[in-house]
């Protein structure tokens, strides 16, 4: 939590949206059963798949290898999402961070952990970027390095936007400002919510032709 919010929370502490017990917005005992826990599938086509491995058929239009996925967005896991992003509650990275390590395996040491970028003009009405917030608390979870390797390009909004629309809004729509510290290495993308998967699809791209051994994603809910 930052200082600000700190701060404020001593007059109005944060209240768990499970129990409303007082000092999280999720405590220690709801964690564990606050979430309905996913199977093992392919984010894309939904079948059942090992690892949450990309399938083989979607495999050939993607560059992802897995992608995790929490939880379904809805009910509690949508109130988190909607706190963070839109009711400036910084806070919520630390409870989202540890519900996507959960749902990770052991991950080699080398492995660089990342986050999808957000439009510039959304981190100037927040105040921060969340995607890096949760980022940094995923590292801090499993003692990997965390690392901005992704610029974004331009302010596109996709709301209400189809997945064909979206990956024609985000061509071109991220680079690597660093190419040489990606290089042969394992990459983990980081973000709170996918929808159409355009967005993992196109920071994927990018870093595979920036060199990336592969690329897997870890987000915390699904909209289906």
């Amino acid at each position: 939590m930052f200082i600000a919010e700190k701060l404020v929370a001593l007059g109005a502490p944060h209240a768990c949206l499970g129990c409303r017990a007082e000092g999280s917005l999720l405590c220690d005992q709801c964690r564990p059963q606050a979430f309905s826990p996913l199977p093992s599938r392919c984010y894309r086509c939904l079948v059942a798949t090992e690892l949450h491995r990309v399938c083989l058929a979607c495999r050939r239009r993607s560059k992802l290898l897995h992608v995790w996925v929490c939880t379904d967005y809805g009910g509690l896991s949508r109130q988190l999402i909607t706190i963070f992003k839109f009711q400036r509650a910084q806070a919520a990275a630390e409870p989202l961070g540890w519900c996507v390590a959960q749902k990770l395996p052991s991950l080699p040491k080398d492995s660089i952990i990342t986050h999808v970028p957000t439009a510039s003009s959304r981190v100037r009405l927040r105040g921060y970027d969340h995607a890096a917030l949760l980022a940094r608390e995923l590292a801090r979870h499993t003692e990997l390095t965390t690392m901005p390797v992704l610029r974004r390009v331009g302010q596109t909004r996709q709301v209400g936007a189809t997945r064909s629309q979206r990956l024609k809004q985000l061509e071109g729509a991220f680079y690597v400002r660093r190419p040489e510290e990606i290089q042969g290495k394992k990459i983990l993308l980081v973000d709170d919510l996918v929808t159409t998967g355009a967005t993992l699809e196109a920071a994927a791209r990018c870093l595979r032709l920036a060199g990336a051994r592969t690329v897997s994603a870890v987000v915390f809910a699904q909209k289906i």
